[in-house]
This record gives structure tokens, sequence and C-alpha cells, in this order.
């Protein structure tokens, strides 16, 4: 028997309470929202990484969407939207194949839907990116198992989406700068294949396709796929997230081909 002055005796297993060392989140300052938006572009994993911390994506739909209006004023001013809508419909068959006035009037039509678009396309954006973020969220969390949310699927792709404003710059310049004739709105600088083939002539199938080989696009792809990478609680190869996104971008464009193509 043990002294009263002794050690307190250790009490048998049975009585001890069982616990497990609890690993804490990691703490510290995040990035700002210019650090983001800039390492998206040279240092993406750090961006990437920080929206577990923070899923806003607000900063960089605003960013979109300012330089998106800016490249619709730039057409409006240097082009106008009616010689826009004439130059898409130039290898339209069904429009060609209508009377004089007819044409006239599916010209005036598309050339006002292009200036709604304009001043619509902030809401176009959050649409499209909302569909986008829904479906890859849903493939990544049930074939992958990556328990991504919803908000950090926003925000991996609003920030992936940023060198769309490379592209932006890229064509407000072009307009500024070169020759308004001729400008295609849907594809209005060389960052793809199909800029420098004829749309008229080119089968239409093949044209939308070869715009799918676009720099910007590809590297759009390459940043969501890093981005489904990092946010995933169950490890995912950054090859394997790129190659996810990657078919998903080339089915759509496999339909809008296809619907191209039957539209004639």
């Amino acid at each position: 028997m043990s002294s009263p002055t002794g050690p307190t005796p250790t009490p048998p297993p049975m009585y001890q309470v069982a616990s497990s060392p609890i690993v804490p989140e990691p703490t510290g300052p995040g990035l700002s929202e210019p650090q983001r938006l800039v390492n998206t572009f040279i240092a993406p994993s750090k961006t990437f990484t920080d929206i577990r911390r923070n899923a806003s994506w607000w900063v960089p739909l605003l960013l979109i969407s300012i330089f998106s209006i800016a490249f619709f004023v730039m057409i409006d001013k240097k082009v106008g939207f009616e010689q826009v809508a004439r130059t898409m419909l130039a290898s339209n068959k069904a429009i060609q194949q209508l009377d004089p006035a007819q044409q006239e009037q599916a010209y005036s039509r598309t050339a006002i839907g292009l200036k709604v678009g304009e001043y619509a396309a902030p809401i176009f954006i959050l649409i499209y990116v909302l569909i986008t973020a829904a479906v890859l969220m849903a493939t990544f969390n049930f074939m992958m198992d990556a328990q991504v949310s919803f908000s950090q699927s926003m925000a991996i792709v609003m920030y992936g989406w940023l060198p769309g404003i490379v592209g932006a710059i890229l064509s407000i310049f072009a307009l500024a700068f070169g020759d308004p004739e001729g400008f295609r709105m849907d594809n209005p600088i060389g960052t793809n294949p199909a800029h420098f083939m004829d749309p008229t002539s080119t089968p239409k199938f093949l044209y939308a396709m070869l715009t799918s080989v676009d720099v910007i696009s590809l590297w759009i792809i390459v940043l969501i796929g890093i981005g489904f990478a990092l946010n995933a609680k169950k490890k995912i190869s950054t090859g394997a997230a790129v190659g996810t996104v990657a078919v998903w971008y080339f089915i759509a464009k496999l339909c809008g081909a296809a619907f191209a193509a039957l539209r004639g």
C-alpha cells in the first residue's frame, strides 16, 4: 500500500480517457486580394491554396465584367454592332437565302442583341460561371470524392478565368490600332488556328473545333485544374484534375461545332 505522502498512483488503463492529437488548421495571414490576383498569373498554387481559407470570388467577377464591357464599348466605337452583325451572319446560309429586306431585319435584330449583351455582360458571365462551377463540382465530388464546396468551386472558376482579361486587353489593342474591317467578335485575335482561316470557306465544324485550340482557353483549363487539385479533400493529381476540366471543355466545344455545322 502506497504512503499517503507518496506520489499519486496511476489509475488503471480502464479509467483513462483516450484522446487523439488534434491537428490545428493552419493559421496566419492569408493573401490580400491584390496578391491573389497577381499570383493567379505568376504563382497560381498560392492563390488556389488561399481559396481553402477564403472562397470569395466577387473581385475577379468584377474585373472580368469591367474588361468585357470595355471590349464591347471599343467594338461599338471602332466597328459598330451593325457591321459586326453583318460579318457574323455573312457565312450563315439561311440568312443569305433571305431577300434583302429580311436580311436587313436579321442584321438589325442581331445588332440589337449584341448591344444589349454589352450592358448585360456581368449577368451572362455570372450565369455561365454558376453553370460551369456546378458541373465541375459535381464531377469532382461524385467521381473523385473531392469534397469541394460550391463556393470553392465558384472561386476556382472565377480566378481561373482571369486570363480572359489578357484576351480582352489584346482584343482592345487590336481594335484600337489595327484595321477594324473584317473584325470578328467571336474570334478577335490570333490565339487559335481558326483566326487565320476564312470562316466563309472553311467547313463550319472544322472552324469551330479549331477555335477550341486556343492559347488563353488552354491556360484557363490548366488554372482551373490546379484549383480543384489543391482544394480537394482527397488527393487528386494535377494532371488528372486538368484532364477532367479539359474533357468538359472539349465536350462543350464539340457540341457547339456540331450545332454550327447543322445550322449551316
